[in-house]
C-alpha cells in the first residue's frame, strides 16, 4: 500500500558544519525513503522562514530541534495512513497547518522535509526514477505535457566571494557556463578541466587556492575585475572561446554591498548611484560575455531591475533570486514590472514541492527561464538534481566541482544522462 506508516525526523550536520533536518518515511509496505534539506547563507529577506532554536548553549543557536518536534509531534502522527500519492493534498494541508504567509509557525524546513519525503516515497511506490515521478507531478498539477528530453545546462561556481568567502571580492559567485549545445557529459568534463587549470593559474599568480562555502576557489584578489581576468586567462589556456564554447555567469549578491541607496564596491573611490552602478554592469556584460547575471540590483528596487532589464542584451539571463525567493507574489510583481527574465528556484525558499511547481508554471507561462539551485548549506541528498530534470529546468547550479555535497548532485545528473536517458 502507498500509505504512510511512520515519519521520523532528526538532526544531521550540513556542509557548513551546522545542523539541518534529515528524516525517514516508512510506507506500510515496509519500504523506506530518506531525505535531507539544505539551508542558505545568503538569504533573501522575503524567503519563507527557516526555524532555528536560537539556544546559544547548543550549536551556537543554530539547532533545529524545534523544527524536528514540529515534524515528529505535530505533522507525522496526522499523516499516518495517508497515501503518499496525494502530494498536492498533503502539501496543501502542510500550508494550512502552518497558517502563516512565510511558514513562521512550523518553519519551511519542517514543511519541506515532509513534502520532499512524500515525493520520494511516491516515486518508490510507483517504481519510477525520482525525476520521472516529479515530471508526472508537474504535468498533473499544471495540466502540461512536458517531456523529458535533456539535462539542464550546468553553471559551475568556480570562484567564491561575498558571503561565501573571506576575501576582497564583493561578487558572490563567478561561474563557468559551458555551451548549452553540449551534452552534460561534455559540459562536466570541460568544467572540471577548467577548474583544475584555474588552480594552476592562481598558483602562478601567488593567489590563495583555499575554497569557499560552495567549493569554488576563494583567492586573495584585489578586485572583481581581477577575478574576471583570471577566468578569461584560464579559458584561453584551455583553448576555449569565451562567448562560444564557454560563458561567464555572475551571482552578484548586490544586497550585501548596498546601503543608503548606494552600492559600495572597494575598487571605486565613491559609493555608486543606481545609474553609475547599472552602467558598470552593462560594461561587464559587454566586455566579458556575461551570459547570466543574478541579483545584480538590490532586492527591493524593482524600478532599478526594470531599468537594467530594458538595457541588457536580449541573450542575457537576468535572474531574480533574492528578488523573487521562489514566491509567486514576488514573481507576479516582477512580471508586471518587467523586472527580469529568469528565476532561481529553491524549494526551501517557499516550503513545499507543490508551491515550487506552481511558481515554475507561472514563470514558464510568462516566458521566464528557470534555474534550479542548491543552497550554501548542503547535504549529500541529490533530490534537487532529479527535481531539475523532472521539471526540465533551463539551467542548474549546484556549486563548484569539489566537495562531496556539490559533486553528488552533478554526478546524479551524469547518471541520469548516461543510464536513464541514454543521451551521453
Amino acid at each position: 500500500m502507498s500509505n504512510i506508516q511512520k515519519i521520523y525526523a532528526y538532526e544531521i550536520i550540513d556542509s557548513r558544519g551546522l545542523p539541518t533536518i534529515e528524516a525517514k518515511l516508512t510506507l506500510q509496505t515496509g519500504q523506506t525513503v530518506i531525505s535531507a534539506i539544505p539551508a542558505g547563507t545568503s538569504k533573501g529577506k522575503y524567503e519563507a522562514m527557516e526555524l532555528r532554536d536560537n539556544n546559544s548553549q547548543r550549536f551556537d543557536g543554530y539547532g533545529v530541534l524545534n523544527a524536528i518536534k514540529n515534524v515528529n509531534n505535530l505533522l507525522a502522527p496526522k499523516l499516518v495512513g495517508v497515501s503518499v500519492l496525494k502530494q498536492r493534498e498533503i502539501d496543501k494541508w502542510l500550508i494550512q497547518s502552518d497558517g502563516t504567509k512565510n511558514k513562521s509557525k512550523l518553519g519551511a524546513n519542517s514543511t519541506l522535509i515532509v513534502s520532499q519525503l512524500v515525493t520520494k516515497a511516491g516515486a518508490l511506490f510507483q517504481k519510477l526514477p525520482l525525476f520521472k515521478y516529479i515530471n508526472s507531478l508537474y504535468n498533473a498539477q499544471t495540466n502540461s505535457q512536458l517531456k523529458i528530453s535533456k539535462i539542464p545546462t550546468p553553471m559551475f561556481n568556480i570562484i567564491n566571494g561575498g558571503k561565501h568567502a573571506n576575501n576582497n571580492l564583493e561578487i558572490q559567485e563567478f561561474q563557468v557556463v559551458p555551451s548549452s549545445s553540449n551534452t552534460f557529459t561534455k559540459s562536466y568534463q570541460t568544467a572540471v578541466e577548467v577548474f583544475h587549470e584555474l588552480k594552476r593559474v592562481l598558483i602562478f599568480r601567488n593567489a590563495n587556492i583555499s575554497v569557499g562555502e560552495e567549493g569554488g576557489y576563494a583567492p586573495n584578489l584585489s578586485s572583481n575585475i581581477d577575478a574576471l581576468e583570471i577566468l578569461t586567462e584560464t579559458f584561453a589556456k584551455k583553448k576555449l572561446r569565451l562567448g562560444l564554447d564557454v560563458f561567464i555567469g555572475l551571482d552578484i549578491g548586490s544586497s550585501n554591498f548596498y546601503k543608503d541607496q548606494r552600492y559600495y564596491l572597494k575598487n571605486y573611490p565613491h559609493p555608486l548611484t543606481r545609474e553609475d552602478y547599472t552602467n558598470i554592469l552593462l560594461d561587464l556584460i559587454k566586455q566579458y560575455s556575461i551570459l547570466i547575471l543574478e541579483d545584480p540590483i538590490q532586492e527591493d528596487d524593482f524600478k532599478g531591475w526594470s531599468i537594467l532589464n530594458s538595457k541588457i542584451p536580449q541573450e542575457t539571463y537576468l535572474v531574480g533570486d533574492d528578488l523573487l525567493v521562489t514566491n509567486k507574489e514576488r514573481l507576479q510583481k516582477a512580471i508586471q514590472e518587467k523586472a527580469c527574465n529568469s528565476i532561481l528556484i529553491k524549494p526551501n525558499q517557499i516550503g513545499t514541492i507543490s508551491e515550487t511547481i506552481e511558481v515554475i508554471d507561472i514563470a514558464r507561462k510568462n516566458g521566464f527561464n528557470c534555474i534550479v539551485s542548491h543552497r550554501s548549506g548542503e547535504t549529500n541528498d541529490t533530490f534537487i538534481a532529479d527535481f531539475a530534470v523532472g521539471i526540465q529546468s533551463d539551467f542548474v547550479k549546484f556549486g563548484a566541482l569539489s566537495r562531496g555535497e556539490r559533486v553528488a548532485k552533478y554526478n546524479r545528473l551524469w547518471e541520469i544522462e548516461r543510464e536513464e536517458l541514454k543521451l551521453a
